[in-house]
């Protein structure tokens, strides 16, 4: 009989379930936590708090059922108070209860559990490693994997799958190689959920070769699989690469979907493929089962922008179907600064504000403009407004990753790493090199009216370039020089890059937070399209 009321309760038929369960002439403990079980899954959760009031004998998994019930749905309050009410806590518990904080962004609390667990399982230490993996505690989720291996206990999907999505974040490629090897002793690269995220890794990290080689020993592929080639090789400036993919993923038969468009699109958008771009989107439009949503629509604008149609992405953002979202607006301002259109970057930026009123990016953006046109008037005036508004302003800040660990450096800050001494050295040393061989510091990408000698000063501490010095100094002769950063690279910082690339005889490999940039032989892969 309970076997039958679980089925019922599974297939949600829970009337049945409960008239089984009142004719029952002898009901145990297993028979009433499958009733609250079955009111939990089925959202129902009140009928089961009530049953659950009424039980005549609770066990663990009782307590454990009705409060995986309340996190289920969201009900986090309700859960920690059942939480602090039961009698043990034992481990399964613990863990719905973590899952639960993560959920809510309640990573204290979640540690506060973790901390007080005498036993833990491997569920244990996932539900942490994911709690602090979706909250983007980044560091914290990558220190408590590395506290998991070593103490010999075995990783589960879950945590492989948030470990690769952290490496994938912070583009530690080293790390990344480890828990692929992890994966291969735990047979983990069978499975197709773990391999779409190895995938992702190893493009995020800017290995498109080994990307690529665990995409073709995979099969069957799935759309996630070929999905992720393609945005990699758009990414990574490779458009005729990623249009091959995408060329291939239909003669497979495999049917694209809107993520599948996003990066085709995109592929276009970064390589100035403005004619396949528009026969691809309007192939969307008039023969796919996908129809364009504001992510498709904010690709042609980044296309036709890019390009120099500005205003033909105006245009197109007038008469299109469906409500222009910020993404929108802000492909249309990015275009305005790559070609210098105060007038309409002035119109994005107003409805930029309506849309994001906290956020200052669309007017620092156009104090670039502004700026780069010798309007410093107009910028000061910019200036002064973001500062009355108290908007917030992201700092720029680059990463590399060395011996194990993620080194951080903030523009203007060069004092804040523990050798600042030798990377000083190092810049004063790159900039007389650059100085030799024919580089002059492009001053509109100071947002302020300075002197030359400061603006030169200003731009030699942008946060990439102190990564890169600091790579110059310890990464081995022969190995590329990876390097992370928030923002977009400025200008004047990617035509430095490709001359340290030259003079030094090293491959920079800089990702920022549109794309990626490979910089060697004084050339970059984005051909100064970007």
């Amino acid at each position: 009989r309970t076997a039958m009321l679980s089925g019922y309760c599974q297939a949600g038929r829970i009337a049945e379930a409960r008239l089984l369960f009142d004719d029952m002439p002898k009901r145990n403990v297993v028979s009433w936590t499958a009733m609250i079980s079955g009111y939990s899954q089925n959202g129902k959760l009140n009928l089961a708090r009530k049953l659950f009031e009424v039980m005549p004998d609770r066990s663990e998994v009782s307590w454990t059922a009705m409060l995986v019930g309340y996190i289920q749905a969201g009900h986090i309050e309700d859960a920690e108070q059942l939480f602090n009410a039961m009698p043990e806590h034992p481990v399964a518990a613990c863990n719905a209860m973590m899952v639960g904080f993560g959920q809510r962004g309640m990573v204290d609390a979640a540690k506060a559990v973790f901390e007080r667990m005498q036993e833990k399982d491997d569920g244990t230490w996932s539900a942490m490693i994911k709690a602090y993996e979706q909250n983007e505690f980044l560091i914290e989720a990558l220190s408590t994997f590395r506290d998991m291996s070593w103490r010999g206990i075995r990783p589960n999907y879950p945590s492989v799958i948030s470990i690769l999505t952290v490496c994938s974040a912070l583009a530690i490629l080293n790390y990344g190689r480890e828990v692929h090897a992890a994966m291969l002793r735990c047979s983990f690269d069978m499975d197709i959920f773990t391999v779409s995220a190895l995938i992702t890794m190893y493009i995020k990290c800017g290995n498109l070769d080994k990307a690529n080689r665990v995409f073709n020993m995979f099969e069957p592929k799935d759309v996630v699989m070929w999905n992720s080639m393609i945005t990699g090789y758009a990414q990574h400036g490779l458009g005729e690469e990623a249009l091959g993919i995408f060329n291939d993923m239909t003669i497979a038969g495999m049917a694209p979907d809107g993520i599948t468009y996003i990066g085709v699109l995109t592929a276009c958008s970064y390589t100035g493929k403005v004619k396949v771009g528009r026969e691809i989107f309007n192939s969307m439009c008039k023969n796919s089962a996908i129809r364009p949503g504001a992510e498709h629509y904010s690709c042609m604008v980044d296309l036709l922008g890019r390009a120099g149609h500005v205003d033909e992405a105006l245009d197109l953002i007038k008469n299109m179907p469906v409500e222009a979202d910020a993404i929108i607006w802000g492909a249309l301002m990015g275009a305005c600064r790559m070609h210098k259109n105060a007038e309409i970057a002035e119109l994005a930026a107003k409805k930029l504000l309506e849309l994001e009123p906290e956020s200052a990016g669309p007017y620092v953006l156009l104090s670039h403009i502004y700026t780069s046109t010798g309007r410093w008037e107009d910028a000061s005036k910019m200036r002064k407004f973001i500062s009355s508004r108290n908007l917030n302003k992201s700092t720029g800040c680059s990463w590399i990753e060395y011996d194990k660990r993620v080194h951080l450096f903030t523009s203007g800050d060069i004092l804040a790493h523990p050798e600042h001494a030798i990377i000083l050295k190092m810049l004063e040393k790159l900039d007389g090199l650059l100085m030799e061989s024919g580089y002059s510091a492009d001053g509109s990408f100071v947002l302020h009216d300075i002197d030359e000698e400061q603006k030169l000063h200003s731009l030699r501490y942008h946060s990439e370039r102190q990564a890169v010095a600091y790579g110059l100094l310890k990464v081995p002769e022969g190995m590329p020089i990876r390097v992370m950063k928030n923002l977009r690279v400025c200008g004047d910082c990617h035509a430095a890059m490709k001359l340290i690339a030259k003079i030094t005889s090293r491959e920079i490999i800089l990702r920022d937070a549109n794309r990626f940039h490979h910089f060697k032989d004084g050339f970059c892969s984005c051909r100064d399209y970007w």
